[in-house]
């Protein structure tokens, strides 16, 4: 009966961090606000036991802030922090890529990336949810080409606030388009298996990418951002 109890109430934990940390992706928890518990536990119709739980989680995985007098609240992102956070994520990518590059010849991973690639190219006008999903198979990809899984778990703790769909949104089609030509010069030198050049264009398109953030941050206090698709 224990066991029974304590397995439904992993699987109740597992639904509200699966749900909170899929709607803060999504900008349907906005920059800065709080979460409410008791809230919470009404809108994914559990107790408030998983929800303190999934929150604990979610903390710790950096999905959101925690301090004591205000509780859990999404993260909001100044141009300083995004700046901070990609020149971490440019030594910790470039040296995956770099990675890549040296183990593409094992296993079918060219075959992968090649097929990755691809995608990449179809979804670069589709909605910004797909845009994001397919910008993320690429980096888990290149995880998992790396070997490394510790870089794979860094990354994805600094990749999570930069991935969500409504900052690419905010960026733009040109944007979208601009990373496509990055994403592929990257996966050009994987390909290739020249370590160094892929370890160079990804920290560009990282460098790229933060100017591209820092801007559509800044725009969207003073006006309505350029629309993915065009009208």
């Amino acid at each position: 009966m224990h066991k029974a109890a304590a397995a439904k109430s992993e699987t109740a934990v597992d639904h509200v961090a699966q749900a909170v940390r899929e709607a803060v992706k999504e900008g349907r928890f906005a920059p800065g606000e709080r979460l409410v518990v008791a809230d919470v536990a009404q809108q994914y119709g559990v107790s408030v036991g998983p929800v303190r739980e999934a929150i604990r989680r979610l903390v710790g995985e950096g999905v959101l802030d925690f301090t004591a007098h205000r509780g859990a609240t999404v993260p909001a992102f100044t141009e300083r922090d995004v700046r901070n956070i990609f020149q971490v994520r440019e030594a910790i990518e470039g040296y995956a890529a770099k990675l890549a590059a040296e183990n593409i010849h094992r296993a079918d991973y060219a075959g992968r990336m090649t097929r990755l690639l691809a995608r990449l190219r179809e979804t670069v006008a589709a909605e910004p949810e797909v845009v994001a999903e397919v910008h993320q198979q690429f980096h888990d990809l290149l995880y998992e080409i790396a070997g490394n899984p510790v870089i794979r778990e860094a990354a994805m703790r600094l990749t999570f606030p930069h991935n969500r769909p409504q900052f690419i949104g905010l960026m733009g089609r040109s944007r979208v388009e601009a990373s496509l030509r990055e994403h592929e010069l990257v996966i050009d030198a994987i390909l290739a298996g020249d370590a160094l050049r892929a370890e160079r264009a990804m920290r560009a398109h990282l460098y790229s990418g933060a100017i591209a953030v820092c801007e559509a941050l800044e725009s969207s206090r003073s006006g309505p951002p350029d629309p993915v698709r065009e009208v």
